[in-house]
């Protein structure tokens, strides 16, 4: 049973866990660390001035957090929350390009900045149409870059009084935050989701797998990836440790893990079947991890037993849950003795959505399933988020009543088989979207990137064959040959995309195969580059 009590607001979760444990240690950045009375008494000021910045109505604004594993992004996140306002991540490795136009579509005026962030915000500043208002504790005044308005540094934090209580206080239905995906437009699109639809995930979560004041929690996940506010906010809540693991553990998380004690371990997929396949993942490697939770793409069978066996005293969840429906929304307990039986085509189930959600399936014919079966997963309840930001048309078709049925639901696009038993085992994807290296990628928006890179019109981006469920990388296609050489496009291709959605190689063909309505017959053309 949990003990944490569940706040019908993010920053207030956080503001009691203070209360409760104000000597305990609440983050820690390799060998430094904070305690949450010192968070707390930061986090005030910074809300009291984001305040200032924004004005009387903060509630709907929205604030850019400009930052990177730092304690400015994590205590950054919690204060834009607690100042009634929306956060919007920006990654500081992102291309300049990327950012201004998350910056531009979610209409991002004031930003909170780490001092990781100062080059980018020298970029942002000068591309910006509108000046640009900053909070940065890092960096002082004399630091500030063309097209900033205001600027407030940290002599003038420390001479801000602090905010007694975030005021106004957000409504639930008040934006909390917008995470921008990959789009099939070629731009990013944002999902928005509110204050109370986070809360409604934090009080489902809590109560199935509750947090310990003594729980060391690893973040492995940038702000721009919305589960980084699921690590911050469940351990903020309950008195834990934040813990935040480096860019340059990603290539050693074995040696994280038990260099830094942790005992909460939540990262996508790929970590694990990356240290399987390497044979990492040795008997009781791990035995001071009490929960484990995978997620992002298809967790092999085989994976999930040798991280059983790494982590014996570990519970061990496969999570599903799109951004859409607020992080995650569906969480598969992993038993060492049923669950390889219980296993489909090699995949650990995705188990069923929290139980205060609706969810059904429709087949290709839109029909509904019965019983078990085959179909598209369609969820409705306090989770599903507010949609898309600026997006009418993409909300309406994506948060809408499927046939039979009334109120607000979300249709995933995940293809999905239900079992005897009612758990879910996710099959692939309806659309164009995949899933590469944990991240979900819209196939579209990198074509239309290269397309600008390259100056042909032509293109395809196709994945890799699937390994474990799991494509392994990305290949892009040209009809023809780019008059700078493929090497210039894909440096090109650097600078208006985050890594994730590079394209491993780049090929030319120019003999595209066509289906019977003239259209590119992409399963032609892969089974001949790629041999699938």
């Amino acid at each position: 049973m949990n003990n944490v009590p569940l706040a019908d607001r993010p920053y207030e979760g956080f503001l009691a866990a203070a209360s409760r444990y104000p000597e305990a240690v609440a983050l820690e950045i390799g060998a430094q660390q904070w305690r949450y009375r010192e968070l707390a008494d930061q986090a005030a000021r910074w809300v009291a001035a984001l305040q200032a910045l924004l004005g009387p109505q903060p509630a709907g604004q929205r604030v850019g957090v400009l930052a990177s594993r730092s304690h400015t992004a994590y205590l950054g996140s919690i204060a834009v929350l607690g100042s009634g306002a929306a956060m919007v991540a920006l990654n500081p490795s992102y291309p300049v390009a990327r950012n201004l136009a998350i910056l531009e579509r979610a209409g991002v005026q004031t930003l909170l900045v780490g001092a990781e962030g100062a080059e980018m915000l020298a970029a942002l500043g000068a591309a910006s149409p509108r000046p640009l208002r900053v909070l940065s504790p890092d960096l002082p005044r004399s630091a500030a870059p063309a097209g900033i308005a205001q600027w407030v540094d940290a002599a003038d934090l420390a001479a801000q009084p602090p905010a007694q209580a975030p005021l106004p206080r957000p409504a639930a239905q008040h934006l909390a935050y917008i995470v921008f995906t990959s789009g099939s437009t070629g731009e990013p699109k944002g999902v928005a989701i509110a204050h109370g639809q986070l809360c409604a995930y934090m009080h489902n979560y809590l109560q199935l797998a509750p947090t310990l004041p003594e729980d060391r929690v690893a973040t492995t996940y940038e702000l721009s990836f919305d589960v980084a506010l699921h690590d911050l906010l469940h351990t903020w809540w309950s008195g834990a440790t934040l813990v935040v693991m480096p860019e340059r553990a990603m290539l050693a998380p074995a040696r994280f893990i038990l260099e830094r004690q942790i005992t909460v371990w939540f990262s996508v997929a790929s970590f694990a079947i990356l240290m399987q396949r390497q044979d990492v993942l040795r008997k009781g490697l791990f035995p001071r991890l009490r929960l484990s939770l995978l997620c992002g793409e298809a967790l092999p069978v085989a994976t999930a037993a040798a991280w059983s066996q790494a982590a014996p005293e570990s519970v061990l969840y496969n999570v599903w849950g799109p951004t859409e429906t607020t992080m995650e929304l569906a969480f598969y307990r992993w038993d060492p003795e049923r669950s390889p039986g219980h296993s489909l085509r090699g995949v650990v189930p995705i188990g069923r959505p929290f139980a205060n959600h609706q969810h059904l399936l429709l087949d290709e014919q839109g029909q509904l399933v019965v019983g078990p079966g085959i179909g598209e997963l369609w969820v409705s309840g306090p989770q599903v988020g507010l949609g898309y930001w600026g997006d009418d048309e993409r909300t309406a078709a994506s948060f809408c009543s499927p046939p039979g049925q009334t109120g607000r639901w979300y249709r995933s696009g995940d293809r999905v088989e239900r079992d005897a038993l009612g758990d879910y085992h996710f099959i692939s994807r309806v659309d164009a979207m995949v899933k590469v290296r944990g991240y979900r990628i819209e196939l579209g928006e990198i074509e239309h990137a290269l397309r600008r890179a390259s100056g042909v019109d032509l293109v395809a981006v196709l994945p890799k064959p699937s390994v474990d469920g799991m494509a392994q990388g990305l290949v892009g296609v040209l009809g023809a040959e780019p008059a700078e050489g493929l090497a210039a496009v894909q440096t090109a291709l650097q600078q208006l995309l985050p890594r994730p959605m590079w394209p491993d190689t780049l090929r030319v063909e120019t003999d595209w195969p066509l289906n019977a309505n003239r259209k590119l017959d992409r399963g032609a053309l892969a089974a001949r580059l790629l041999g699938s």
